[in-house]
């Protein structure tokens, strides 16, 4: 059984599959997902519902997110990150986005991911997956990679997908390699975290 405290957050560059990433591992460990569509089905028809569908949402104007931060005591992500902390609690999980890494970034036990994956790869992923065009592909790519980049540095005032945010970060240059896990520093013993079984996951 795994720890049922552990915390693996998983960020992405558009493409890389995360999603899936996250599947598997989920069940390895035996850990609840947390991305976007859980967390939101598990706030529906609750006071935090609107709150934390504007901040994955990104509508600051509209929101009270917005408000407070304006405020020179309270900060633009403490009313999202608070929400998010309050569902996860003790019980662990994978958590996808959401400035995981950043948000339980003082956190015991857990193990911050970022993928990384060469831009080919990821075009051909969203043109199988997605079933777009090429030129579909490229586009959505570089939307999506820079909407996450704004995201990360307005509600942590980070740079997304550096290094130093995150205990590994995997690149994959070709369709054919495994994940290769490019560093692993500040990953302790305490963490009881299995790399070489994370990396056999990943096809």
């Amino acid at each position: 059984m795994a720890d049922e405290k552990m915390i693996i957050t998983i960020g992405r560059e558009h493409g890389t599959m995360g999603d899936k990433v996250a599947e598997k591992i989920r069940r390895q460990f035996e850990l609840p997902l947390y991305d976007k569509a859980h967390l939101l089905r598990i706030v529906e028809e609750t006071d935090d519902y609107d709150e934390l569908n504007a901040f994955f949402n990104d509508r600051k104007v509209n929101s009270l997110l917005y408000a407070i931060a304006m405020s020179e005591n309270v900060s633009s992500n403490d009313v999202p990150f608070g929400i998010i902390k309050k569902i996860i609690g003790n019980t662990g999980g994978v958590v996808m986005d959401s400035c995981g890494n950043y948000l339980f970034r003082e956190r015991p036990n857990t193990v911050r991911i970022f993928m990384h994956a060469d831009k080919n790869i990821r075009i051909k992923n969203l043109m199988k997956y997605l079933g777009i065009s090429k030129e579909q592909a490229e586009k959505e790519i570089e939307t999506e990679d820079s909407k996450r980049y704004e995201f990360h540095k307005y509600y942590t005032n980070e740079i997304w997908g550096m290094s130093n945010g995150y205990e590994l970060c995997l690149g994959r240059r070709n369709p054919w390699n495994r994940w290769m896990c490019k560093n692993d520093f500040g990953l302790s013993e305490n963490k009881k975290f299995n790399l070489k079984k994370f990396l056999t996951l990943q096809k």
